[in-house]
């Protein structure tokens, strides 16, 4: 049986939850392409060292996540990327870290469409709290930086905090919402942009200037700040993946 790896969020997994992790993640690598035939229960289950019905569970859950589609006698088929429920959050997690190009691209595409908006929202509403934390999130950054690569878990957990900080301090139900299902592809774009050459040297100082931003109440210089954030990243990473 292949290793199996902690969920997105590091939690204990349960047989069931493995299974299903298991083959999820061969069908998001490619293992199991797009049309092809998913390995019979008996099969499956050989391999993977559990029951048949084991399997029958796991393949329902990822025909809930649009991965498969299981047929009556014909077996279970592989769905097309688009009919995949990329907002699942298991489903982003199996993408791992080494994310396809173009899984980040439309990541920084949906963060630029929110994010900056977030930011205008926050230095509206944020609390004290709720600016102290992001002081605190930046403070991680600032002091982790220096130590790259080595230090890239703990800057990238501090850069974490301080979007989904931000994202909170919205006041808004539905963003923070957002924050939390987006919480797993956020973390893997950001360790993406944390290795890209210079990212985190460009990026920086635009995490101060939207951090003083909301402690001053400044909604359009910190909508203008958090832009500019997200478009310097996604130069970074651009210039990071183009073939070479």
């Amino acid at each position: 049986m292949p290793p199996t790896r902690p969920g997105p969020l590091g939690q204990h997994r349960t047989i069931h939850g493995r299974v299903v992790e298991l083959l999820g993640r061969r069908i998001v690598s490619g293992e199991f392409q797009d049309g092809s035939q998913l390995p019979n229960e008996t099969e499956l289950a050989a391999q993977l060292e559990v029951s048949r019905g084991g399997i029958r569970e796991a393949v329902k859950a990822l025909a809930a996540k649009g991965l498969v589609e299981p047929r009556p006698r014909l077996g279970t088929r592989v769905l097309p990327r688009d009919s995949w429920n990329l907002m699942d959050r298991e489903v982003i997690g199996w993408h791992g870290e080494s994310a396809a190009p173009g899984f980040l691209h439309d990541l920084l595409e949906l963060r630029l469409m929110v994010e900056p908006h977030a930011a205008r929202l926050a230095a509206e509403r944020a609390t004290p709290a709720e600016v102290t934390a992001l002081e605190a999130a930046y403070e991680g950054m600032a002091e982790h930086a220096p130590r790259l690569p080595p230090a890239k878990d703990a800057f990238v957990q501090a850069d974490l905090t301080f979007h989904l900080t931000l994202l909170r301090a919205t006041d808004n139900q539905l963003i923070e919402q957002l924050g939390r299902l987006l919480e797993t592809s956020l973390q893997h774009g950001l360790e993406a942009s944390s290795q890209a050459p210079g990212g985190v040297a460009a990026t920086l100082p635009l995490h101060h200037a939207v951090l003083m931003a909301v402690r001053a109440h400044r909604p359009v210089a910190a909508h203008r700040a958090m832009r500019r954030l997200i478009e310097t990243t996604s130069t970074a990473v651009e210039r990071m993946i183009e073939p070479h």
